[in-house]
């Protein structure tokens, strides 16, 4: 007899869920835009045209953002940066939460304990964030290394997107979140919050492209 969790991973990965594959897809496109934007934003900052528009602020400001200008010691920019509740942190992290629901529809049958783990950690991470402020944006990394992991062991993604996946999210966890927590501010953290946070964005674009024409 079937499990409940087995029966929910089978109706998942079945065709007519693809149109889950679909989302999953334009979700990962809305999550690059909003880091271009901020990568966007370090540019004009830094040379020298001032944001004062209060809407786009915060999508200059995403918390990975921050930890890259709180290592090259930008004005401004303090440790609190990180406890202020961010709506642009919010909508990465939602988006994500549904890129991971897609990931789990096609790699659930891959390992169905690691998948179902992997995308309950950026769905716990909102609610941890929007109560604690500061913590919880760490299980996107996390979600997102273990799903690289994953892929790995399936056919349906190249080694190439499993590989850039590890890569970045192992550099902007422990350099970002670990080390710029432990450790004073470092150029060299910076850089490598600045490399991946690029693989990150190569990540989404490969796993989105790849999800939208799945199938």
């Amino acid at each position: 007899m079937k499990s409940s969790t087995q029966s929910t991973i089978e109706k998942l990965t079945q065709p007519k869920w693809n149109w889950l594959c679909k989302l999953g897809g334009l979700t990962t496109g809305a999550i690059f835009v909003l880091l271009l934007i901020g990568m966007v934003g370090i540019i004009t900052e830094a040379l020298g045209f001032a944001v004062t528009s209060n809407w786009i602020t915060p999508f200059y400001n995403n918390w990975l953002i921050i930890l890259f200008k709180l290592n090259i010691r930008m004005e401004g920019i303090t440790p609190d940066s990180l406890t202020v509740l961010n709506p642009a942190d919010v909508l990465i992290m939602v988006l994500f939460s549904l890129l991971s629901l897609a990931l789990f529809a096609v790699l659930g049958n891959t390992t169905k304990l690691w998948s179902a783990i992997a995308t309950s950690l950026p769905i716990l991470g909102i609610l941890v964030y929007l109560i604690t402020k500061t913590a919880g944006r760490s299980g996107l990394l996390i979600g997102g290394l273990m799903y690289s992991i994953i892929m790995l062991r399936s056919k349906d993604f190249s080694k190439v997107s499993a590989y850039v996946g590890i890569i970045a999210s192992v550099l902007l966890f422990f350099a970002g979140d670990i080390v710029t927590a432990v450790f004073h501010s470092s150029y060299i953290i910076a850089i490598l919050i600045g490399v991946g946070f690029i693989l990150w964005m190569l990540w989404f674009f490969l796993t989105g492209w790849r999800l939208y024409h799945l199938r």
